[in-house]
């Protein structure tokens, strides 16, 4: 399922992936539309549904390269995570009120 955060620019997204629902800082017309504010509510929710997660921070033109094997993977236009990264991410949401460059950050730093 695709997922927009975002009512500022407009692109679609061409692809998907099994088990994985799709956030975008986007608008997509296959996408649902929900307020920026709650990213953080809708990706764990889908991580305890045991759906993996692609934060799209920009269109790309095809699907990116995905390490699946891993607990998340942070790239230069996207964040993906698999469902047994949850316990990291809510480690972080309780430390502070946490933003996606945060988010994003803290797990590229993460041992």
């Amino acid at each position: 399922m695709i997922f927009c955060l975002s009512e500022s620019s407009s692109a679609e997204v061409e692809f998907s992936f099994d088990g994985t629902d799709i956030f975008c800082f986007f608008h997509s017309q296959k996408g649902i539309r929900i307020p920026e504010e709650l990213w953080l509510k809708a990706v764990v929710s889908s991580l305890k549904l045991k759906k993996n997660v692609l934060i799209l921070e920009s269109p790309l033109i095809g699907p990116p390269a995905l390490n699946t094997t891993a607990r998340w993977q942070v790239a230069e236009n996207f964040l993906w995570l698999a469902p047994r990264s949850l316990s990291v991410l809510l480690e972080a949401a309780i430390e502070k009120s946490i933003t996606y460059d945060l988010l994003k950050t803290r797990l590229s730093t993460f041992k």
